[in-house]
């Protein structure tokens, strides 16, 4: 390739000549050995790949910090499992849900779970509105991306389908973990594939260009040796952990290993069939091609190692799986490539194979010429088109959506299409919001400063909802609205007043009562003094009858000597009676026989024996005469005659008088004996004394009473004036609770939502079960930290989450500001957190790496080139390459398919780029630079064209093609990185290489080597 051959590497040439047989058996043999002796890198990678998330993440070191907050083992990997049953969950489904969380408790494959749908106050936050989803949170074990977590996604699948599922119930285990442990089992399936169209493209395009099988061999050959020696070395590194590895590892190393050594080898073999067509020996053709190639080859290894190595430099999981082990792995082939295609070619041109067909540098000349007659407006025209599709990259959007990287469905993207249908949003993508305080968060103060928190994160565009300690469903408690009590009050006096309101009949009656009440009282107290006398002339006639009763008793006792007292007197007085009764009866009816004859003498001697002579006898001359005799002989006795008559007159009527008089007062008597009788039978044998005793009690009693009467009737007077005032304050306080219902009741309505809800948590709301089962999974045992559970209403994956994620916290923290909670620790993680961080990580990542590769690259074509400003404009033009293939990507895969172009995509082709790409112009600037001298830049120029041009797009075009192969992957992302590398190199090669580099070098002229000496000016061929 260059004037001038190594003379260290000419004798490589001519040892691998003499021992080509010893050459590639020992490469047969390693390479036999290694995969016999060591496990296939993929077999290695499923055990030791490394974890996906940088552990320096803020969003990684939160989400492990809130698994320790909650007492639940460290973990990062979190994803959920979703049950859809189109007709419903029942109760199958429900018993099937238990079961399954059962088993994934005690699954060692789960870190934790956290079961919003088996608590019914907290189920409507796992539960989709039309009631045919649930959600399950599971947290797997190890890191996302990581071995462990990738083997746990595959345990929890087994627990799911192993909990003998109804068969009208579908499942899903989705979410970020899942995402990821599906996409690396994607890339895994399509790892066989891409190596295997990697391989046949190659094949046909090196039987396209050199039309022969035994010259086409030599690079295929020298792929597959290369490939089967730095696959298990990679593989041994990685499983002793010396290296960190990964499924990138796999595609992008098999990727650049392809291409390096099959560029190497048609390298080697360009320069083998020069020398064959200048009349060389087998023999010297090898050792020409390995002097005159291997620097070049050692150089252009050096600078593929050099960016890959920088990516040791990198955080993400990614890059340092993909770069050192990509770097060893070139420097593998770069090793193969130095001694296996030389044997190859020897063994087959000793046997005539191999030989060069017609040149084509005449071709590549004139196309020389032709630049370096126009080098301005080539060199126009080309940084016109670099910059015009650059300019596309101002509309570069990273994508992070790793769910969209499928081309085929599979249970992840199936469970993110279920959810979207059910819940609207994806909702098992929460942002957790983290605030941390030095005291128990279980206060009315805390808490109220928490649903502040909750109520600002909520106001976050793109926020759908917000679960907390304070809203575990995601809807504020009821209790907790500053307007709920005043409400309740409210509700309460309403009630109160409606009771009022209708009890005011009752009290227009009780005051009427009272009012009677009263004046019977009034009457009663007048009243009482009456009774009072009553009493005492009872107790004094009482007294009375219980002299006369001793009395008798004494009289009985003198009477019958003792042997009888007043109740036996009083039954043998009842039995005299009874004799008695017939002999007055006999008397009454003797008396009654005698008065006719007592009549006859009050007639005759009536108006004699009166004092006066009544006027009727005098009137009458008998009796007036009768009259006058008897008074002379009333005279003549001294008035006895008038005396001995009268008396004679009484003595006669007194009988009949006495018998009526005695038979009349025998009833009373026998009456009056009953009575004593029952009286002294109702004394029951209690003596005088005892009665008294009594009755003077009574009377004392009835003082009393009357004392009591007296008060009762002046309270009574005081009850009727309280119950007026009570009807008029009730009628006042019915009116005052009216106003006070309306009142709190706008109240209640003003503050029990929105903006003026505000908060207040009654001590005894701490009981109510929404907040017992809340505090379960929103806050920690210790109360020290609360949990805010943040639901996207935009796709979490999105550029818009990733933009506004970064503002959860700071609008939490703005919202405890003025509160008890204004020290307290706020940050936020989850996947939207995550893809931020890493988004920021990305940027530092590819900043660094990128400075380095292009430094070393720089150093590396410095030393080639033995020049500064030959490095900076290849590697500027590098740059620019690199720019506008991202832009021209970025248009086919942004604007024209919709699907933005995955965050690995850009570094990944830089890499690549960055080192490929500058090889293909150190290899040409390196040749013109070895033909001008001499001769001149111009003449340099087009021999370098006519010697290069055909071999460097050959090589270029193969390259291209195998980063092409990895399009046939079954993700996108990597057929987003094979697209942008491929069309990377398709335009270095054809517009880069062809125009904008010789271009570049003639307007620049020998100021293109700077400082070194110029070259000696020669005519032009």
């Amino acid at each position: 390739m260059a004037h001038g051959p190594s003379r260290t590497f000419m004798r490589v040439g001519t040892f691998t000549h003499r021992h080509a047989w010893l050459v590639v058996g020992f490469w047969i043999v390693v390479a036999a050995v290694l995969n016999v002796s060591v496990p296939q890198l993929e077999t290695t990678v499923s055990q030791t790949s490394a974890d996906f998330l940088p552990q320096s993440l803020p969003a990684n070191q939160y989400l492990e910090e809130m698994s320790r907050d909650f007492d639940a083992p460290v973990s990062n990997a979190v994803s959920s499992v979703v049950l859809i049953n189109d007709d419903g969950i029942g109760a199958d489904d429900e018993a099937y849900y238990k079961r399954l969380v059962t088993r994934l408790l005690d699954s060692e494959d789960v870190a934790y779970v956290l079961d919003f749908a088996g608590h019914p106050i907290t189920r409507e936050a796992a539960a989709s509105p039309d009631g045919k989803a649930l959600t399950l949170l599971v947290a797997a074990e190890g890191s996302v991306g990581s071995t462990r977590a990738h083997h746990a996604t595959q345990g929890i699948r087994a627990e799911i389908d192993e909990a003998d599922k109804p068969a009208d119930l579908q499942t899903y285990y989705t979410g970020p973990t899942a995402t990821l442990a599906d996409l690396f089992t994607a890339i895994d399936v399509s790892l066989l594939i891409i190596t295997l169209v990697s391989i046949g493209l190659i094949t046909l395009i090196l039987f396209a260009v050199y039309r022969r099988f035994s010259t086409a061999a030599v690079p295929l050959i020298s792929l597959g040796i290369g490939l089967a020696v730095a696959r298990p070395v990679i593989s041994f590194l990685g499983g002793h952990e010396w290296l960190p590895v990964s499924n990138f590892t796999i595609a992008i190393m098999t990727a650049l290993v392809l291409g390096a050594v099959t560029d190497y080898a048609i390298f080697t073999l360009s320069s083998y069939q020069e020398a064959r067509r200048q009349g060389l020996p087998v023999g010297d053709a090898v050792a020409s091609a390995s002097g005159r190639t291997a620097p070049i080859l050692v150089a252009s290894a050096l600078t593929i190692a050099a960016a890959c190595t920088s990516m040791a430099f990198t955080s993400i999981g990614m890059f340092r799986t993909a770069g050192p082990p990509t770097a060893i792995a070139v420097l593998i082939a770069l090793a193969v490539a130095l001694t296996l295609p030389p044997a190859l070619l020897s063994l087959a041109g000793r046997r005539g194979l191999a030989e060069p067909g017609p040149s084509s540098e005449k071709r590549w000349r004139r196309r020389g010429a032709r630049i370096i007659r126009h080098a301005g407006a080539y060199a126009a025209v080309s940084l016109l088109l670099l910059l015009s599709c650059a300019a596309i990259l101002f509309t570069h959007q990273r994508n992070w959506d790793e769910s969209s990287m499928f081309v085929h469905a599979n249970e992840s993207t199936l469970g993110y299409d279920a959810v979207y249908k059910h819940f609207g949003a994806n909702a098992i993508a929460p942002e957790y919001l983290l605030i941390r305080s030095d005291h128990d968060l279980r206060n009315t103060a805390d808490l109220a400063a928490l649903e502040l928190a909750a109520d600002a994160v909520s106001r976050v565009d793109g926020v759908r909802t917000v679960r907390s300690i304070t809203r575990p469903d995601g809807k504020p408690l009821t209790e907790s609205a500053a307007g709920y009590v005043p409400g309740q009050v409210g509700d309460q006096l309403g009630d109160a007043s409606k009771q009022l309101g209708d009890a005011r009949p009752d009290l227009q009656r009780l005051a009427s009562g009272v009012g009677e009440l009263t004046d019977g009282a009034d009457e009663a107290s007048a009243r009482m003094p009456e009774l009072v006398d009553g009493t005492d002339q009872v107790v004094s006639m009482a007294t009375g009858v219980l002299d006369s009763m001793e009395s008798a008793e004494r009289f009985v006792d003198a009477a019958t000597g003792g042997k009888s007292d007043l109740a036996g007197a009083a039954d043998e007085l009842r039995t005299g009676l009874d004799r008695v009764a017939p002999i007055v009866r006999d008397l009454r009816k003797a008396a009654d026989a005698a008065q006719p004859a007592l009549d006859g003498f009050d007639e005759l001697f009536g108006p004699l024996l009166q004092s006066r002579s009544p006027a009727s006898c005098s009137a009458d001359p008998a009796c007036a005469t009768a009259r006058a005799a008897f008074d002379q002989l009333n005279k003549a006795t001294g008035g006895k005659a008038r005396r001995t008559l009268n008396g004679l007159r009484d003595a006669a009527g007194v009988p009949a008088q006495a018998s009526r008089r005695v038979e009349a007062s025998m009833a009373p008597l026998r009456e009056l004996l009953g009575s004593l009788q029952s009286l002294l039978g109702q004394l029951d044998g209690r003596s005088p004394d005892e009665i008294r005793s009594d009755l003077a009690r009574l009377k004392t009693g009835v003082g009393e009473l009357s004392t009591g009467m007296t008060r009762l009737s002046d309270g009574l007077h005081q009850v009727q004036d309280g119950t007026e005032q009570l009807t008029t304050l009730t009628d006042k306080l019915h009116d005052g609770l009216r106003l006070a219902t309306d009142y709190l009741s706008d109240m209640s309505a003003a503050t029990s939502s929105g903006a003026g809800r505000g908060f207040y948590l009654p001590p005894e709301a701490m009981e109510n079960p929404r907040f017992v089962e809340g505090a379960r999974l929103l806050i920690s045992p210790d109360g020290t930290t609360a949990r805010m559970m943040v639901t996207w209403g935009v796709n979490p994956y999105g550029p818009e989450a990733l933009d506004r994620v970064r503002d959860l916290a700071p609008a939490a923290k703005a919202a405890l500001a003025e509160t008890g909670l204004k020290d307290a620790e706020v940050t936020n993680t989850g996947l939207a957190s995550l893809s931020a961080d890493m988004d920021d990580q990305l940027v530092r990542d590819l900043l660094v790496f990128g400075l380095v590769a292009i430094a070393a690259v720089t150093v590396v074509l410095a030393v080639l080139l033995r020049s500064i400003v030959a490095p900076l404009v290849l590697v500027v033009t590098v740059i620019l390459s690199f720019a506008a293939v991202l832009g021209l990507s970025t248009l086919v895969w942004q604007h024209i398919i919709g699907i933005p172009l995955d965050w690995s995509v850009a570094p990944v082709s830089f890499m690549a780029l960055i080192a490929v790409g500058a090889d293909y112009s150190m290899l040409f600037a390196s040749r013109i630079r070895e033909e001008s001298a001499g001769r001149g830049m111009m003449s340099g120029m087009i021999r370098g064209f006519g010697s290069t041009g055909s071999v460097i797009t050959t090589a270029g075009v193969v390259f291209a093609i195998t980063m092409f192969a990895l399009m046939s992957g079954t993700t996108l992302n990597l057929v987003q990185i094979g697209f942008t590398i491929g069309l990377g190199l398709l335009l270095d090669i054809l517009v880069v290489r062809s125009f904008l580099v010789p271009a570049t070098m003639v307007l620049l002229g020998d100021a293109m080597w700077w400082p070194n000496r110029k070259p000696r000016h020669a005519s032009v061929d």
